[in-house]
């Protein structure tokens, strides 16, 4: 889920025309499911009950664990663009400012290889891994931008 995760936040924009118009219908469709999700309540759960989970369950653990992601792509995503435009001697300061951001998101990092590893260890967990359809749906539904595409 990490290097999914991180791997999106890492890929080209695709089509900078019309992304405006995408990010703000993209912003009314997910206004409803902003929420805050604790993350290390949810590694604990997954780990204590995940195993008996159903593929449903799965999902709604996974819709949580992206929105809890979500700040943190945000985050790598505004880096990205900063990085696309900027001259070689302001790339070295975002590139700084980037390494600083990152410690932050170390225990995000932590508790997502757990969260992949507990789903792993299940049937229906690896279900909804390898369920890239949903995967993109869910991407979509929950605000990201389509150039994070899966």
């Amino acid at each position: 889920m990490v290097a999914f995760a991180m791997s999106i936040s890492f890929m080209s924009c695709k089509n900078e025309a019309g992304k405006d118009a995408a990010s703000a219908e993209q912003k009314s469709t997910t206004e409803n499911v902003e929420q805050k999700v604790d993350l290390t309540e949810l590694v604990a759960k997954v780990k204590a009950e995940g195993a008996n989970w159903s593929v449903d369950q799965w999902k709604d653990a996974f819709k949580s664990a992206l929105i809890a992601l979500k700040p943190m792509m945000e985050t790598m995503s505004e880096f990205q663009a900063k990085l696309k435009g900027a001259k070689e001697e302001d790339a070295a300061k975002i590139m700084s400012e980037l390494e600083a951001k990152s410690k932050e998101f170390e225990p995000i990092e932590k508790a997502m290889t757990e969260f992949e590893e507990a789903a792993k260890a299940t049937e229906n967990g690896k279900k909804v891994l390898d369920d890239e359809e949903w995967g993109k749906q869910m991407m979509k539904e929950l605000g990201f931008p389509e150039d994070m595409g899966i």
